[in-house]
């Protein structure tokens, strides 16, 4: 696989604060995109370094031994919609969400994790409001006829 030669492979790291299925979600692509692009002859040797960037990016063996054990396996069947449980939203605080729901899991309820603030709702709209009134509109005048004549104003409606 060509990569530049400026390329670090610093991933994304097993101590920082993601989801942990976004840390998983990392293994799992990385190995499955090694299994899809490399022949049987690189194969093995692509796999090792992989297990190498795994473990230079916070992952242990066993994580990365898994990742591949999943990507050779396939896509997993989903589950019919009619005899699924709706699950929980949960705000992503490391260390406490995860452990509820571990424990909603003990129950069979699925959780997902969102994230508490995101950048868009941090950050002020760079467009300014703008009045209602202060745009075109559109009208329309029923007719004797039944047919209703609909036009837009050229100005505002103020």
């Amino acid at each position: 696989m060509f990569q530049k030669k400026i390329h670090i492979e610093q991933y994304l790291h097993a101590n920082s604060h993601h989801f942990p299925t976004q840390k998983l979600g990392f293994l799992n692509t990385r190995a499955t995109r090694a299994l899809r692009i490399y022949d049987e002859m690189n194969l093995d040797k692509e796999k090792s370094h992989l297990l190498n960037v795994f473990v230079n990016n916070g992952y242990s063996r066993h994580q990365g031994r898994k990742a591949l054990l999943v990507a050779s396996e396939g896509p997993k069947v989903k589950k019919d919609p009619i005899n699924r449980i709706s699950g929980v939203n949960l705000p992503f605080i490391q260390g406490t969400t995860d452990k509820i729901a571990r424990i909603l899991r003990e129950h069979n309820v699925p959780s997902t994790f969102r994230p508490l603030n995101t950048i868009r709702s941090l950050l002020r709209s760079v467009k300014d409001p703008v009045d209602p009134k202060d745009m075109k509109g559109v009208y329309v005048i029923p007719c004797s006829c039944g047919t209703p004549y609909t036009g837009e104003t050229r100005c505002s409606i103020n």
